[in-house]
């Protein structure tokens, strides 16, 4: 008789006696294991056909009995799966749900949205007992809202909310937490909504734990000269009587407070800025920009857009960046000279007039620069892409000591802040071909480059080809691609090329022409609605590393950072959402509400 086959270390063949090896596990293991499992879905807004009733908390959970059909089944497995994962574990079994509804690091993070009962919001506060909370609004897409024409057949949204009692009861609800927040978001899309949200927080108590404020308001204008409801302009309060010490993020989209030191001393020690569509006579004065500036030495990254100091350039100090006034008769060489960010990354400039941009990048310093979004449009920028690409973009170098000083010694280098990025992207930018070319030679460290080609001229791609290569297309006849001095090849570390507006054929044509030179494009991520024929792709598949499709915005005129989902292919034929963030561990609160900037409303 032959061996028996010993199957009792097989994880596919059930244990003996009906041992279920899982429950010997210890609450505490089977707690951390949860929390893990929750971790990457956490903050991914939940589908409308998710289950809203999280159920008891009375012992009771839902589960699939034996004797219901084999359909009945399906749909209910059908139905499970679509549960987040919080709600799915503690609809497994009673000690699953116990264990589960006992760990408040499942429930910490709150939405409200679409229209109320907010059942679901309020289970998941109670569950979350004394966690820190990390709280959405979202009053931006009701299931229930209305729009009226609002002339020329433009369609607006209609305030479903005009009495305010929906935004009302919201904060009713979450301000008694005000102590455990550590994140707030609310989004809106009328201003009294949001100047509610102000005043609610204006009474509320301090927020000792806050981290993370990011307020948006989505209204639809053309207004951006006057504040269009001058009777809630002014903020007779501060916000958590000005009380929250640990706020290092802060996103104000069409939101302005009292800039003030005494109004909002909560904006210091700052690591992301993002101020945008601000009306001007709302804006921070330039005192004020800059003392918010001064105060956050550790600001990593600063998102302008529609919004800057007040005051016209013509007006703000003939240099500097100083946070008062200097006294008459005086003068302090420090606030003259640029301020200097010394950890700043990633900046991001849009929809800001030529002088006010040429006005205050000189009054900055940004020595560590890595990352540069740029969407300015209607006027030509070639004088600030000069002042990008020259030395004078950069801090003044130290004196060198007196033993090096002399004749033959060489002066300061000819470095500018474009020669130390790594990632670039232009949404828009009018500038002459020169000035881009100039531009080009400068980024010799670029690795990734992103280009919004319907809003720019042509010369932004013809540059990026070897000289003499793809001058057969129309389209780069006369270009600076054949002219490039020297024969030089434009960033030479190129190696993913985001873009929107250019056919497949071109890509094709440019991926192949870079080869070609010993300097491969190893990433390239196209728009899906742009024209790619299947044989470039299938090339493009076979030559490049990596390529996908993005689903862009509506007109892909802002930061991709802010828009886009890269698609990749299953295999199946069909296009997938890929989601390429990685979460860390669950005390990184940078993966809970991933700010920024112009990132996006999550």
């Amino acid at each position: 008789m032959a061996d028996e086959i010993d199957l009792s270390s097989n994880p596919f063949v059930p244990p003996a006696g009906g041992r279920c090896a899982i429950n010997e596990l210890p609450s505490e293991l089977l707690t951390h294991i949860f929390t893990l499992g929750w971790t990457p879905e956490r903050d991914q807004q939940p589908d409308e056909e998710d289950i809203d009733d999280v159920g008891s908390d009375d012992g009771t959970y839902s589960s699939v009995s034996s004797d219901e059909s084999v359909l009945q089944r399906k749909e209910d497995e059908h139905k499970q799966r679509r549960l987040p994962f919080n709600v799915l574990v503690s609809h497994v079994c009673a000690r699953w749900r116990d264990v589960a509804i006992d760990n408040p690091l499942l429930w910490s993070h709150v939405r409200f949205e679409g229209p109320p009962p907010y059942d679901r919001a309020v289970t998941y506060l109670a569950r979350a007992k004394a966690a820190p909370l990390a709280i959405t609004v979202d009053r931006t897409d009701d299931s229930d809202v209305e729009t009226v024409d609002s002339g020329a057949g433009i369609y607006r949204p209609r305030d479903n909310d005009p009495d305010l009692t929906i935004i009302d009861g919201i904060m009713d609800l979450i301000i008694p937490y005000v102590q455990q927040w550590r994140a707030l978001q609310v989004m809106v899309n009328f201003y009294p909504h949001i100047h509610r949200v102000l005043e609610a927080l204006g009474a509320a108590d301090p927020a000792p734990l806050l981290e993370v404020l990011q307020l948006y308001h989505h209204e639809d204008t053309d207004e951006h000269i006057r504040f269009k409801h001058p009777e809630l302009r002014e903020q007779p309060f501060r916000l958590f009587q000005g009380v929250a010490p640990r706020l290092t993020e802060a996103a104000l989209w069409g939101v302005h407070l009292p800039w003030s030191k005494d109004g909002s001393p909560f904006l210091t020690g700052l690591t992301e800025l993002e101020l945008a569509y601000h009306a001007r006579d709302v804006r921070p004065s330039f005192y004020d920009f800059a003392r918010i500036l001064r105060d956050s030495p550790d600001l990593r990254a600063l998102s302008l857009c529609l919004s800057c100091p007040a005051e016209p350039p013509s007006e703000w100090p003939s240099s500097g960046l100083p946070a008062a006034p200097p006294a008459e008769g005086t003068y302090d060489p420090d606030a003259a000279a640029p301020l200097v960010l010394p950890k700043l990354t990633d900046l991001v400039l849009a929809y800001l007039e030529p002088a006010c941009v040429l006005a205050l990048l000189p009054r900055l310093a940004l020595p560590a620069l890595a990352s540069l979004t740029l969407d300015l449009e209607q006027e030509d920028y070639s004088a600030l892409l000069a002042h990008l690409a020259s030395p004078r973009s950069l801090p003044p170098p130290q004196p060198a000591p007196l033993a090096l000083r002399g004749p033959g010694v060489a002066g300061a280098p000819t470095r500018s802040l474009l020669a130390g990025l790594t990632s670039l992207e232009i949404s828009s930018l009018p500038a002459s071909e020169a000035a881009v070319r100039d531009a080009y030679r400068q980024l010799e460290a670029l690795i990734s480059l992103t280009l919004n080609a319907g809003y720019l001229d042509s010369w932004w791609i013809d540059l990026l080809f070897p000289p003499g290569t793809g001058a057969g297309r129309p389209s780069v006849a006369g270009s600076g691609a054949e002219v490039a001095a020297g024969g030089e090849l434009l960033l030479p570390r190129l190696e993913m090329l985001k873009t929107t507006g250019v056919d497949g054929m071109r890509m094709h044509e440019l991926v192949e022409a870079r080869a070609g030179r010993g300097r491969p494009v190893r990433t390239v991520l196209m728009n899906e609605e742009d024209d790619v024929m299947t044989e470039d792709e299938e090339w493009l598949r076979t030559h490049v590393e990596r390529f996908e499709f993005f689903e862009g915005s509506d007109d892909e005129d802002v930061s991709d950072s802010e828009f886009g989902e890269v698609l990749s292919d299953d295999g199946d034929g069909e296009w997938e959402d890929e989601d390429e963030e990685d979460d860390e561990d669950d005390d990184d609160f940078e993966d809970d509400f991933d700010g920024f900037m112009v990132h996006v409303p999550f």
